[in-house]
């Protein structure tokens, strides 16, 4: 049977109680400018104990007098063996373009924030503006305070960074509008929005003393 005094055991409960709690409210980055079409796909993660050094887009490059859409899919690529890549909600249109990842050096690099542009104005109601493409491209800032910026399309404008991940990027949400149709249907516009979950902070570093 274990034998531990009272101190001890509020110890003990204290610390996994912090743990569960950490794990049940991973903080969510997102920001203010995305659009609102389309519906929130699923929270996909990186195997765990890894985290997201890249990424991905699919973009549907401009195209004179056809439905463009723009901005697409993100795929994320973590840091694990077998760089594992995913993505939530996929797009329907464009091509894959390069990928890209954190510079490192002697330390490993990882994401940490992000910044969407898009299309402005996208009120979901102004039909003065022709072709409506919502996001366009995105943008990452690395733990080593670098910036990699997507190859995308240029309509609208760069919105403000997000929060901060300190221990990275693990999970990421899209918001993607599903295809409505072709030429002379719906104006489509593919991905509006997308918000990343942060991974968990590791367990303080202690130390014990016999008494």
């Amino acid at each position: 049977m274990l034998n531990m005094n009272s101190s001890s055991y509020y110890v003990l409960l204290t610390v996994l109680l912090a743990m569960a709690s950490s794990q049940a409210t991973a903080k969510v980055i997102t920001v203010t400018n995305g659009g609102t079409e389309g519906q929130w796909g699923p929270l996909e993660r990186c195997p765990p104990g890894s985290k997201a050094i890249g990424f991905q887009t699919q973009n549907e490059l401009a195209t004179p007098f056809f439905d463009d859409t723009a901005l697409n899919t993100i795929v994320l690529i973590c840091n694990d063996p077998d760089f594992t890549n995913f993505t939530s909600t996929a797009g329907f249109s464009g091509d894959f373009q390069r990928v890209l990842t954190c510079p490192s050096a002697f330390v490993v690099s990882y994401m940490t924030s992000f910044s969407l542009r898009v299309q402005l104005p996208f009120n979901g109601t102004d039909t003065t503006q022709g072709d409506r493409t919502a996001a366009n491209n995105i943008r990452f800032l690395c733990s080593n305070d670098r910036e990699i910026n997507g190859v995308g399309n240029t309509d609208g404008v760069w919105g403000e960074y997000s929060e901060s991940c300190p221990e990275g990027i693990c999970g990421m949400e899209t918001r993607v509008q599903p295809f409505q149709g072709g030429i002379g249907h719906y104006d489509n516009t593919a991905l509006n929005d997308v918000r990343f979950t942060c991974c968990p902070e590791g367990p303080p570093m202690t130390t014990t003393s016999s008494p």
